[in-house]
């Protein structure tokens, strides 16, 4: 958590120019936000932003303490967004479920219709949170980020068949008591393919039904986790299998790793892939468009950008704020989700889709960031970007153990060739710098978390993002 300062400590101050305001610093310098640029957002979602703020400031009771901090409304939007705290986890679990619902709902009532009911995250317990669910919402979320990729939009209806692959701690139905026939694992048009809780329990005759069951159900969607479509990827290139293609895939709930996208082209090739970016509390906030850039689903959800300081990547990398839009029930404001961005600064998009915030990617998680030996901080993404290079590893993880001494521990199939090893450490040592320690350990299989996701790369010790982020842009 990142605590909230008063403005002056950084030299901040908002002042009225030609009746709009601007963050400027101490010597009168303008920082306007950078995804800005180039960026033109609908009046609706100008209107939607304003109403939203101007409820919870005034009648929503978990940010009361942040009313004294609004510049009012002589600013825009933005600056006055770009004025306020962050809504951390803890704050969610401190106001939970009163304090943040809207004015006028019946929570009892609520619950009692079915029309909303209480979900709780995965994750470690500083990651968990419950949250007010409202399906009908989340429903129309997803539908209007359908509208963001072409090939989905096409073959997606709402009624479509569709196979997951996730982790059942997650989502879909744990077989405590040993597999589950297929028929247990429908539910409407969902097919959950896994229903065992760790992918190290998997045994090739799980992965051979998960192929038989993609070719009786033929879903129009296959969707799931990267890494855990990844592994079903390379069983069904070492077997040479027959799989029905799906119209498309969708990578979702966890960090989309090149060397685990290269690997499910590899077993469904020609077939639409598009990761999309969304959280349980805030619902899909960016859809991949068949051109490979993530857009913004402005409809639902606001977003906030936070950018590091230069020598972290900034100002194109930094951190996501999310305001959920147009939800019936619930009242989340400049939510710190945890995870980084980069901007896309390439022009206007071939897609041609416009009206709101563009990326170039997702760069993983904040507490995923590791650090150089020179204090350069580097997102999971770079880490990736770096060991997709070593084209035989199948998975990994990276752990900085403290300073300049990191281990790689790492999978690779058993044709890879001796010196990967060395591969992979000299990529590293490109990334981290010569004063790096770099150990490298191959192992038959990389563990998931507790949560069931894989986290690819991690420091032993906390990398707090106040130390990232750029006092000129963000309210520290």
């Amino acid at each position: 958590m990142i605590p909230f300062q008063p403005m002056a400590h950084f030299g901040i101050m908002c002042t009225i120019m030609d009746s709009e305001c601007e963050l400027s610093d101490a010597a009168g310098r303008q920082r306007p936000l950078p995804y800005h640029q180039g960026v033109s957002f609908p009046p609706a979602y100008i209107q939607a932003s304003t109403h939203v703020l101007e409820t919870a400031l005034r009648s929503v009771a978990a940010y009361a303490s942040w009313r004294p901090h609004d510049p009012g409304p002589a600013c825009d939007i933005d600056t006055r967004y770009a004025a306020l705290p962050s809504l951390t986890k803890k704050d969610i679990r401190a106001h939970f479920p009163a304090g943040l619902l809207l004015p006028g709902k019946d929570l009892e009532k609520g619950l009692a219709s079915g029309a909303i009911w209480f979900v709780e995250t995965s994750g470690t317990t500083a990651d968990q949170v419950t949250n007010i669910w409202c399906q009908e919402w989340w429903d129309a979320s997803e539908r209007a980020s359908w509208g963001l990729n072409s090939e989905i939009s096409r073959i997606a209806t709402g009624g479509h068949p569709e196979a997951i692959l996730v982790s059942p701690l997650n989502v879909g139905i744990v077989g405590r008591n040993g597999l589950l026939p297929m028929h247990e694992r429908i539910a409407d048009q969902y097919l959950f393919l896994n229903e065992v809780m760790y992918p190290s329990e998997w045994t090739d005759a799980l992965l051979d039904r998960m192929v038989s069951e993609l070719n009786s159900f033929q879903p129009v969607v296959l969707e799931g986790n990267p890494s855990l479509l990844a592994i079903l990827a390379r069983h069904i290139v070492r077997r040479g299998a027959r799989v029905h293609p799906p119209g498309a895939i969708v990578l979702t709930y966890e960090f989309p790793s090149r060397i685990h996208v290269r690997q499910i082209r590899m077993a469904f090739p020609g077939v639409p892939l598009a990761s999309s970016y969304g959280s349980t509390e805030a619902g899909y906030v960016f859809m991949e468009c068949e051109h490979g850039r993530l857009h913004q689903n402005a409809e639902y959800c606001r977003v906030d950008f936070q950018p590091f300081k230069e020598e972290h990547g900034g100002p194109a990398v930094g951190r996501v704020l999310l305001t959920v839009l147009n939800h019936p029930w619930c009242s989340l404001v400049r939510f710190d989700v945890g995870d980084l961005a980069r901007l896309d600064a390439r022009g206007a998009c071939p897609c041609g889709r416009g009206g709101g915030m563009v990326l170039e990617g997702i760069e993983g998680r904040a507490v995923n960031v590791t650090l150089a030996p020179d204090g350069r901080a580097l997102t999971q993404a770079r880490v990736d970007d770096a060991l997709a290079a070593v084209d035989v590893i199948d998975e990994y993880r990276l752990e900085q153990r403290a300073g300049a001494e990191y281990e790689l521990m790492f999978a690779a199939g058993a044709d890879a060739p001796r010196d990967v090893e060395g591969a992979a450490a000299a990529v590293l040592h490109a990334l981290y710098g010569p004063d790096a320690r770099i150990a490298v350990r191959r192992v038959g299989q990389v563990p998931p978390e507790a949560s069931g996701k894989y986290r690819l790369a991690r420091a032993a010790f906390p990398v707090t993002p106040g130390y990232l982020l750029d006092a000129r842009y963000a309210l520290l």
